[in-house]
C-alpha cells in the first residue's frame, strides 16, 4: 500500500502524517541547536568577549548542527533523492496536480499538495529571513486533509485560508533583504500567498523567460506586497469569494 486514495481517516492517511510529525521532531531539534549555537555571539564583534560556558555550549551545538545536517543529506541521497527537491510551479496544469493531491497519501513519496507547499515555503523564508527558522510539514499535511474534507471550486483561495489557519511557519528569523514582507504581514500570510500567486502565473503561462523557481518567487513578492494586508483581512474573514477575486486581479497585473 505505497499510494492509498482512501478516506481522510484512512490508516495511510494518518501513517503520513505521523510520518511528517517525526520529521518535523528532527527539524524543531535542529532549530533550537541552531539558536544556541550563536549564544557566543557567533562571530559578531559587539556582542564582546563571551563566557567559557557560553563558548562550549556554542561549539557543541554548532558541531551537532553540522552532524544533523550532513546525517540527513546522506539518508536522503541514498534513500530517496528527490525528496527534497522543489516541484516545479511551471510545469503544465500543476494547479490541477496540486488540487488532486490533497486525497492522496503516499508511504513513499510526500503527497504533491505537501511537497510544494512545504518546499515553497523553506524557499521563500530563506529568501526573506535569516537562519534559524522553523516550518512544520505536519502542519501543511493538516491542511492538506482539512481540504480534502471540503472540495472547492475556488482551491488556491481555500488552500491558502486553510495552511494561513494551520500555521506551518512557526519561526523565522530576521529579516533580510530590500523587500520585508515579515515585517508588516503575519508571516504564515505572506510566504502561503506567494506560493499560491506563483503556482496561478505558471498556470496562466506567465513565466515566459523565466525558469528559476527562487527568482519568479521573489516577482510575486514584489508584486503582491502593497496587497498582502488586504489579503490578510480576507483570510480572517474567510472570504473565499473575495479573496478568489483578488488572486485573479494580481494574476492579470502581471
Amino acid at each position: 500500500m505505497t499510494n492509498v486514495t482512501r478516506s481522510n481517516d484512512s490508516l495511510a492517511a494518518h501513517a503520513v502524517c505521523m510520518a511528517a510529525s517525526f520529521r518535523d521532531v528532527l527539524r524543531t531539534a535542529q532549530f533550537y541547536t541552531r539558536d544556541v549555537s550563536n549564544v557566543d555571539g557567533a562571530g559578531k564583534p559587539e556582542r564582546g568577549v563571551p563566557t567559557l560556558l557560553s563558548s562550549l555550549v556554542a561549539r557543541m551545538a554548532r558541531l551537532a548542527d553540522r552532524f544533523m545536517t550532513w546525517s540527513t543529506k546522506t539518508i536522503i541521497s541514498v534513500v530517496l533523492p528527490g525528496w527534497r527537491k522543489l516541484p516545479s510551479p511551471f510545469t503544465p496544469g500543476m494547479v490541477g496536480a496540486v488540487s488532486s493531491a490533497i486525497a492522496e497519501n503516499s508511504l513513499v513519496h510526500n503527497p504533491l499538495f505537501n511537497a510544494y507547499f512545504f518546499r515553497a515555503a523553506i524557499h521563500i523564508t530563506e529568501r526573506y529571513s535569516e537562519p534559524p527558522y522553523l516550518i512544520l510539514e505536519h502542519r501543511v499535511d493538516a491542511a492538506r486533509r482539512l481540504l480534502a474534507l471540503e472540495p472547492t471550486p475556488n482551491f488556491l483561495a481555500q488552500a491558502l485560508i486553510t495552511l494561513v489557519e494551520n500555521a506551518p511557519i512557526a519561526r523565522v528569523g530576521k529579516s533580510k533583504g530590500a523587500l520585508q514582507p515579515f515585517e508588516n504581514t503575519e508571516p504564515n500570510v505572506a510566504v502561503f500567498a506567494i506560493a499560491c500567486v506563483t503556482l496561478l502565473f505558471a498556470e496562466e503561462g506567465k513565466p515566459i523567460a523565466i525558469h528559476d523557481e527562487d527568482e519568479f518567487f521573489a516577482i510575486a513578492g514584489a508584486l503582491i506586497l502593497p496587497r498582502l494586508k488586504d489579503i490578510a483581512l480576507m483570510i480572517d474573514k474567510r472570504d473565499v469569494e473575495g479573496l478568489a477575486r483578488e488572486l485573479a486581479d494580481i494574476r492579470d497585473i502581471y
